[in-house]
């Protein structure tokens, strides 16, 4: 699953087996964020039941280099948010999308601008790259969205 803890709430991962999302509950988890998109291969069937039948919140976040959006990121930080929602395990294919989206929102929680955002994802090891296909939309969003920018 190859799990990283970026904050006391919120751990990245890749895509979770059937077995550690069973386990995810006793391992303290109260919310799971799936960002995978449905075309992809390697999905464990019935996540979301699974993830409900241990015990735990879901939320189905679907993010690609072309759907990711504001609604995506706004839908994030509302999953993450709210009594018994913390710590959540928030994972994609391999991890990727989890950190970008992870430091879009500790970069608006914490009012970072996009330099500071880039500093803290560098040493969190969850900053997009140059090549990134996700890294204009980052730019842009903290840009439009952070007191910082402003």
């Amino acid at each position: 699953m190859n799990e990283r803890k970026i904050t006391d709430d919120i751990t990245i991962s890749g895509q979770p087996s059937a077995e550690e999302l069973q386990n995810l509950r006793a391992s303290g988890y109260r919310t799971v964020i799936n960002l995978r998109t449905m075309d992809e291969e390697g999905l464990v069937p019935d996540e979301e039941r699974m993830a409900e039948n241990a015990g735990l919140n879901y939320a189905a976040i679907p993010v690609s280099p072309d759907t990711l959006d504001d609604i995506a990121v706004q839908n994030f930080q509302g999953a993450l948010i709210g009594d018994d929602r913390s710590p959540a395990l928030v994972h994609c294919k391999g991890g990727g999308r989890a950190g970008v989206l992870t430091l879009l929102h500790l970069t608006i929680s914490n009012g970072w601008s996009l330099a500071q955002a880039l500093e803290e994802g560098e040493k969190l090891g969850i900053a997009p790259s140059d090549t990134s296909p996700y890294r204009a939309f980052f730019d842009d969003f903290i840009k439009r969205h952070s007191p910082a920018e402003r």
